[in-house]
């Protein structure tokens, strides 16, 4: 009878220290796009910005914000982000053969572009404010 009372303990210690975990990132909503499906789409509200990383290098161009290039593993997807910055700031994110995807720097708020599949050839680019041309990263 002992080996069962302590069998019977031990279960319930391993059944509430389980209910005290954190939920694991399975129970994470799922993201609302995945590849080409997320071109032309938000971020921030298909949650692939949940988990994004950046890729090095940012885009500095002349000054001003950095521009970075975002990419999401669980949305297979890019976009580009400014933190803050002068609004007179604009970057996009470039597809190879096609078109882009602008953003305006905010002084209140970061700003990012809507999303391109990573499936295509993207790149990020950033205008120069005093002579309007422009510097852009290496293609992905």
């Amino acid at each position: 009878m002992s080996s069962l009372r302590t069998l019977a303990v031990a279960a319930v210690a391993v059944l509430s220290l389980a209910g005290s975990m954190p939920a694991s990132s399975a129970a994470a909503p799922a993201a609302g796009c995945r590849g080409s499906a997320c071109d032309g789409k938000n971020p921030h509200t298909t949650r692939c910005d949940q988990g994004a990383s950046d890729l090095r290098p940012a885009i500095r161009g002349e000054g001003g914000p950095d521009l970075r290039l975002r990419v999401s593993s669980r949305c297979s997807a890019a976009w580009v982000l400014f933190n803050k910055g002068d609004d007179a700031w604009e970057g996009w994110i470039q597809i190879s053969g096609g078109g882009s995807y602008p953003v305006h720097a905010s002084p209140s708020r970061p700003a990012y572009s809507l999303m391109v599949g990573t499936s295509h050839r993207y790149r990020a680019c950033k205008k120069n404010v005093t002579d309007n041309g422009h510097v852009c990263g290496a293609w992905h």
